[in-house]
């Protein structure tokens, strides 16, 4: 009788440990935690104010106009809930490109954690999609 009680207990704890998995266990790149296409266009907008009107970032009129005009090409690496490394890049002439990354909460405006880097790759004029420590200059964006 006392090992068919303790089997009975095993089974409902188990049972309640089990059933108790919450949105923790959903892995990092799951649809509910990325950035909605809305919010993903919200966050280029802001860059692209941010850089038409910064006077810091080394940029002449018609690459402005490029980063205005141009789709830029976006990486997110989630891990949680809207929160994970964002990575924006517009491709300019000459073989430079302009790179803005944020790290944390994609779209928290209580910390202006962006860095902004303009990158000169004129021996190959290659520089991979996926290059997350570049040299080149750093500047705060304000918050969203």
């Amino acid at each position: 009788m006392k090992l068919l009680n303790t089997a009975i207990l095993i089974t409902c704890l188990s049972a309640l440990l089990c059933g108790c998995a919450g949105d923790s266990d959903l892995p990092a790149d799951a649809e509910k935690n990325r950035l909605t296409p809305t919010e993903e266009q919200i966050v280029i907008s802001h860059v692209r104010r941010f850089v038409q009107r910064s006077k810091k970032i080394r940029l002449n009129a018609n690459e402005r106009r490029i980063i205005q005009t141009a789709k830029p090409s976006l990486h997110i690496h989630y891990t949680g809930y809207k929160t994970g490394r964002l990575s924006i890049r517009w491709a300019l002439p000459g073989y430079r490109v302009l790179l803005l990354q944020r790290s944390g909460n994609l779209l928290s405006s209580e910390k202006a954690d962006w860095a902004v880097r303009i990158i000169s790759d004129q021996a190959s004029g290659k520089i991979p999609s996926n290059f997350y420590g570049a040299h080149g200059e750093d500047i705060s964006l304000p918050p969203l």
